[in-house]
Protein backbone atom coordinates (compact mmCIF):
# COMPACT_ATOMS: atom_id res chain seq x y z
CA UNK A 1 0.00 0.00 0.00
CA UNK A 2 1.26 3.78 -0.53
CA UNK A 3 0.20 6.84 0.83
CA UNK A 4 -0.62 10.36 -0.95
CA UNK A 5 -1.11 13.04 1.19
CA UNK A 6 -2.14 16.55 0.20
CA UNK A 7 -0.39 18.15 3.19
CA UNK A 8 -1.05 21.70 5.07
CA UNK A 9 1.32 23.88 6.20
CA UNK A 10 0.21 23.81 10.02
CA UNK A 11 -1.78 21.27 11.69
CA UNK A 12 -4.91 23.25 12.64
CA UNK A 13 -5.29 23.30 8.57
CA UNK A 14 -7.16 20.10 7.06
CA UNK A 15 -4.50 17.95 5.21
CA UNK A 16 -5.86 14.93 3.32
CA UNK A 17 -4.77 11.09 3.02
CA UNK A 18 -5.29 8.32 0.05
CA UNK A 19 -4.26 5.26 1.29
CA UNK A 20 -4.63 1.87 -0.48
CA UNK A 21 -2.47 -1.10 -2.91
CA UNK A 22 -5.38 -0.25 -5.76
CA UNK A 23 -8.41 1.69 -7.22
CA UNK A 24 -10.97 -0.03 -5.62
CA UNK A 25 -9.56 -0.46 -2.41
CA UNK A 26 -8.83 3.21 -1.67
CA UNK A 27 -9.29 4.88 1.91
CA UNK A 28 -9.93 8.50 1.83
CA UNK A 29 -9.61 10.31 4.79
CA UNK A 30 -9.03 14.19 6.04
CA UNK A 31 -6.91 14.82 8.55
CA UNK A 32 -4.87 17.16 10.58
CA UNK A 33 -2.45 16.22 13.31
CA UNK A 34 0.65 14.46 12.75
CA UNK A 35 -0.01 11.76 15.35
CA UNK A 36 -3.70 11.40 12.95
CA UNK A 37 -1.08 11.55 9.40
CA UNK A 38 1.21 8.90 11.11
CA UNK A 39 -1.09 6.48 11.60
CA UNK A 40 -1.80 6.21 7.52
CA UNK A 41 2.09 6.40 7.15
CA UNK A 42 2.73 3.94 9.19
CA UNK A 43 0.54 1.47 6.69
CA UNK A 44 2.75 2.85 3.80
CA UNK A 45 5.43 1.34 1.79
CA UNK A 46 5.66 4.88 0.34
CA UNK A 47 4.41 7.95 0.28
CA UNK A 48 3.32 10.52 -2.66
CA UNK A 49 3.02 14.11 -1.08
CA UNK A 50 2.58 17.31 -2.03
CA UNK A 51 4.87 18.95 -0.21
CA UNK A 52 8.72 20.27 -0.94
CA UNK A 53 11.25 17.74 0.41
CA UNK A 54 14.36 19.84 -0.82
CA UNK A 55 15.16 23.37 -1.13
CA UNK A 56 15.87 26.02 1.11
CA UNK A 57 16.87 30.01 0.78
CA UNK A 58 16.35 29.42 -3.14
CA UNK A 59 12.72 30.45 -4.34
CA UNK A 60 12.84 27.77 -7.42
CA UNK A 61 14.42 24.40 -7.65
CA UNK A 62 16.20 22.56 -10.59
CA UNK A 63 12.74 20.55 -10.85
CA UNK A 64 10.33 23.91 -9.82
CA UNK A 65 12.40 25.38 -13.21
CA UNK A 66 11.30 22.19 -14.89
CA UNK A 67 7.80 22.91 -14.40
CA UNK A 68 7.59 26.02 -15.33
CA UNK A 69 9.32 25.07 -19.40
CA UNK A 70 5.94 22.71 -18.86
CA UNK A 71 4.09 25.68 -18.56
CA UNK A 72 3.11 24.36 -14.98
CA UNK A 73 4.11 27.12 -11.74
CA UNK A 74 4.91 25.56 -8.56
CA UNK A 75 4.89 28.53 -5.34
CA UNK A 76 8.18 29.80 -4.18
CA UNK A 77 9.79 28.13 -1.61
CA UNK A 78 10.80 31.73 0.22
CA UNK A 79 7.13 32.10 0.72
CA UNK A 80 6.83 32.11 4.57
CA UNK A 81 3.25 29.32 3.51
CA UNK A 82 5.91 27.02 1.88
CA UNK A 83 8.30 27.22 3.95
CA UNK A 84 5.80 26.10 6.84
CA UNK A 85 4.74 23.17 4.74
CA UNK A 86 8.08 22.27 3.45
CA UNK A 87 9.02 22.02 7.06
CA UNK A 88 6.23 19.73 8.28
CA UNK A 89 6.59 17.38 5.61
CA UNK A 90 10.75 17.04 6.29
CA UNK A 91 9.49 16.13 9.84
CA UNK A 92 7.14 13.87 8.83
CA UNK A 93 9.48 12.44 6.45
CA UNK A 94 12.08 12.09 9.43
CA UNK A 95 9.61 9.99 11.51
CA UNK A 96 9.51 7.44 8.52
CA UNK A 97 13.17 6.70 7.31
CA UNK A 98 12.64 3.58 6.37
CA UNK A 99 9.66 4.81 4.41
CA UNK A 100 10.45 6.25 0.89
CA UNK A 101 8.80 10.00 0.34
CA UNK A 102 7.86 11.09 -3.26
CA UNK A 103 7.34 14.63 -3.34
CA UNK A 104 4.41 15.54 -6.15
CA UNK A 105 2.83 18.46 -7.85
CA UNK A 106 -0.83 17.29 -8.17
CA UNK A 107 -1.59 20.31 -10.15
CA UNK A 108 0.30 18.11 -12.82
CA UNK A 109 -1.66 15.41 -12.89
CA UNK A 110 -4.75 18.06 -13.32
CA UNK A 111 -3.13 19.70 -16.71
CA UNK A 112 -2.26 16.37 -18.29
CA UNK A 113 -5.46 15.26 -17.69
CA UNK A 114 -6.69 18.65 -19.35
CA UNK A 115 -4.40 18.21 -22.08
CA UNK A 116 -5.40 14.60 -22.86
CA UNK A 117 -8.92 15.72 -22.64
CA UNK A 118 -8.32 18.35 -25.56
CA UNK A 119 -8.24 20.96 -23.35
CA UNK A 120 -5.17 23.56 -23.52
CA UNK A 121 -5.84 25.55 -20.60
CA UNK A 122 -8.17 24.20 -17.59
CA UNK A 123 -9.05 25.10 -14.02
CA UNK A 124 -8.68 22.60 -11.72
CA UNK A 125 -10.78 20.45 -12.30
CA UNK A 126 -11.72 17.49 -9.73
CA UNK A 127 -14.25 16.32 -12.94
CA UNK A 128 -11.60 15.82 -15.05
CA UNK A 129 -9.95 13.75 -12.29
CA UNK A 130 -13.32 11.81 -11.13
CA UNK A 131 -14.06 10.50 -14.66
CA UNK A 132 -10.70 9.27 -15.32
CA UNK A 133 -10.44 7.76 -11.62
CA UNK A 134 -13.28 6.25 -12.54
CA UNK A 135 -12.12 4.74 -15.78
CA UNK A 136 -9.17 2.93 -13.57
CA UNK A 137 -11.82 1.54 -11.15
CA UNK A 138 -12.45 4.44 -8.44
CA UNK A 139 -15.24 3.21 -6.02
CA UNK A 140 -14.50 6.11 -3.66
CA UNK A 141 -15.23 9.43 -4.49
CA UNK A 142 -13.11 12.21 -2.08
CA UNK A 143 -15.44 14.68 -0.11
CA UNK A 144 -13.25 17.55 -0.81
CA UNK A 145 -10.79 19.67 -2.44
CA UNK A 146 -7.92 18.06 0.03
CA UNK A 147 -8.88 14.47 -0.55
CA UNK A 148 -9.18 15.03 -4.12
CA UNK A 149 -5.12 16.25 -4.14
CA UNK A 150 -4.61 13.16 -2.04
CA UNK A 151 -5.89 11.01 -4.77
CA UNK A 152 -4.09 13.02 -7.31
CA UNK A 153 -0.56 12.45 -5.24
CA UNK A 154 -1.92 8.97 -4.62
CA UNK A 155 -2.51 8.52 -8.35
CA UNK A 156 0.95 9.65 -8.95
CA UNK A 157 2.45 6.82 -7.06
CA UNK A 158 0.21 4.22 -9.10
CA UNK A 159 1.05 5.56 -12.92
CA UNK A 160 4.80 5.65 -11.04
CA UNK A 161 4.14 2.02 -10.66
CA UNK A 162 3.07 2.03 -14.64
CA UNK A 163 6.07 3.85 -15.69
CA UNK A 164 3.92 6.56 -16.81
CA UNK A 165 5.60 9.50 -15.08
CA UNK A 166 7.75 12.48 -16.04
CA UNK A 167 10.57 12.42 -13.31
CA UNK A 168 12.03 15.77 -12.53
CA UNK A 169 14.69 16.14 -10.40
CA UNK A 170 17.57 18.64 -8.98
Amino acid sequence: MWVGIDLAGQPHRPSAIALGSSWDTLTLATVYEDAEISVYLSQGSAVWIDAPLTGKGTPFRACDRALHRLGISPLPLTWGSMRLLHARAVRLREAFPAVPFYETFPWALYVWLARKAGIARSPKSPGLLARWAAQQGLYALPATTHEWDALACWAIGWLAQQKQVLHLSG
